[in-house]
């Protein structure tokens, strides 16, 4: 150790001096208070959610007096008003507790910044004054950088939605803030209700959803549903997020299945038709007395088919008179089945043809001669499915036409009908004779609501 003038002294003199001034340094005399601070050099928040900046630093605690932490922005003077502090008297550049200091412990300086603005991207300084000591701890400066809010809210949907089941959808908001709440509204187009949840965890933050229940019906399937949540405290900023819908629900028979006969004794032959619809699409059986067979299968007497489009699967069975006499379709879909006996029908001039079948779609159409056939049209999907219905028209004398008039007979004559909707009921067009305004079937004498497609069988 040096000492001032020791090359003058006694040995013995300057020996003492240097064990004095040894002794002495063990102490408090020799050390100067230190400080030191950890913090991240950057951290990155979004606009409208919230972020902490962890921190804790060292320095000499043992001075008298009441220890109060503050945190500046980087240009500003010690002096200045504080972005947060522990200081009462001291003020701040924005009352109201938006940024403050996070925790509680004296060597703890995290600062918690909530519904953060685009204002708030600056480097930032603590500072600690405890009685005679104070230090502005200037050469470690964090950046709080601020981007736009990209974070879409986070969407817990059942993985399996059942026509007719209650189902609860949860939306929750990016971030755990404590600060002004966010606004989570929903959209889909149908009936439900919603709470929103508030969950205060551990670390003082709160996460913030909301529980939508509805019961999804048919119609429901295909339907987006988007949660958007809105931070209020900041302009212009919000973060959404959209799910299509995919109702599931079992086998529907569609109500004109039936088995058409031609012919007497053994020559006779039979052709059966069958629809069904479901999600997903359901597989049709063909169900005799003696064996089942599936929807497409080719034998030595018995040929079946299969056709499908969308949600609606069309079957036809073929074969003789007398090994149709007894059939039963089937539908089934992993959640459920549907089953009915086919009546037996007597063909008119010649069998009943299914060309399209599509509830869904929004027309089912049926070829034939015979009598006119209205086969129910449902177009679109809106809060359910209504299950088609036939009426028939007969001509004019069943008491079921009105309005009857004469249509020339057409050049090119086609099997395929229009409908068009004129006060509820229905104008028959195609092959020149008699045609006629149509009433709903079973001469009840309610009119058609719905548009109506015919087919002669």
């Amino acid at each position: 150790m040096w000492v001032p003038g020791a090359s003058q002294m006694p040995p013995s003199t300057k020996l003492c001096i240097e064990i004095i001034l040894a002794l002495l340094c063990q102490g408090r005399l020799c050390q100067a208070p230190v400080y030191q601070i950890q913090v991240p050099s950057r951290v990155t928040a979004q606009q409208g959610l919230c972020v902490l900046l962890p921190c804790h630093f060292t320095a000499n605690f043992e001075s008298s007096g009441i220890a109060y932490k503050y945190w500046f922005k980087d240009n500003d003077r010690d002096s200045s008003p504080a972005v947060a502090t522990t200081d009462p008297g001291r003020a701040l550049r924005e009352p109201g507790g938006r940024i403050r200091l996070a925790g509680d412990a004296p060597d703890d300086c995290s600062l918690r910044i909530s519904d953060v603005k685009a204002g708030d991207r600056a480097h930032y300084f603590f500072r600690f004054v405890k009685g005679d000591f104070k230090f502005s701890y200037r050469e470690t400066q964090p950046l709080v950088d601020v981007t736009e809010l990209t974070e879409p809210p986070v969407l817990g949907v059942p993985k399996v939605l059942l026509s007719g089941q209650l189902v609860n959808v949860t939306c929750q908001a990016p971030g755990t803030c404590s600060g002004t709440p966010p606004q989570i509204t929903w959209t889909g187009g149908f009936d439900y209700t919603a709470r929103n949840v508030s969950v205060a965890l551990a670390n003082g933050s709160v996460s913030y959803s909301s529980e939508l229940r509805f019961t999804p019906a048919l119609g429901d399937d295909g339907k987006e549903l988007v949660c958007t949540v809105t931070y209020p405290a900041v302009v212009g900023v919000f973060t959404h997020r959209a799910v299509r819908l995919h109702v599931r629900y079992p086998p529907m028979l569609l109500p004109w299945g039936n088995c058409t006969v031609r012919g007497r004794g053994p020559g006779g032959a039979a052709t059966c038709h069958c629809a069904a619809e479901g999600n997903p699409p359901p597989h049709l059986e063909w169900r005799l007395p003696d064996r089942t067979l599936p929807g497409d299968f080719e034998g030595p007497e018995l040929r079946a088919t299969t056709w499908a489009r969308g949600p609606a699967v069309s079957g036809e069975l073929r074969g003789p008179a007398g090994a149709l006499a007894n059939v039963s379709c089937a539908a089934t879909n992993a959640h459920g089945q549907s089953q009915a006996a086919l009546p037996v029908v007597p063909a008119a001039g010649f069998s009943l043809t299914l060309v399209v079948a599509s509830a869904v779609g929004g027309s089912l159409v049926l070829v034939g001669a015979g009598a006119a056939v209205a086969w129910k049209v449902v177009k679109g999907r809106q809060g359910g499915r209504v299950p088609a219905r036939a009426g028939r028209c007969q001509g004019t004398g069943d008491g079921q036409v009105c309005n009857s008039y004469e249509q020339p007979a057409s050049s090119a004559p086609s099997h395929r009908q229009d409908a068009t909707r004129e006060g509820g009921a229905l104008e028959k067009k195609g092959r020149g004779g008699r045609g006629g305004r149509c009433y709903q079937g079973r001469g009840d004498g309610k009119q058609f609501t719905e548009e109506h497609i015919y087919a002669n069988v």
